[in-house]
């Protein structure tokens, strides 16, 4: 059971390898938009959450009291009363 599990695993793996790798820079289906184009908007939005965490870092090291870290966590959208913490 095992041995055919793990072939059609691997199966699996190796069809949709060559599918990913052959985009080529087409649109993705449904989305109207190229890898790179795709590539740029992912990065976009990982620079903006990264900012936002380096926002929330410093607004918690500066936090004297436990009202001041509550008060980041809740401009984070986090919240840490809702974490039981």
């Amino acid at each position: 059971m095992r041995g055919a599990l793990f072939a059609v695993f691997t199966i699996s793996l190796l069809c949709a390898v060559p599918a990913f790798a052959a985009d080529g820079g087409q649109p993705t289906q449904g989305s109207g938009m190229t890898f790179e184009q795709r590539k740029s908007e992912i990065l976009t939005r990982i620079d903006e959450r990264i900012a936002r965490l380096q926002e929330t870092r410093t607004c918690v090291s500066a936090a004297a009291t436990p009202e001041a870290l509550r008060s980041c966590m809740a401009r984070q959208g986090g919240g840490a009363a809702g974490h039981g913490h």
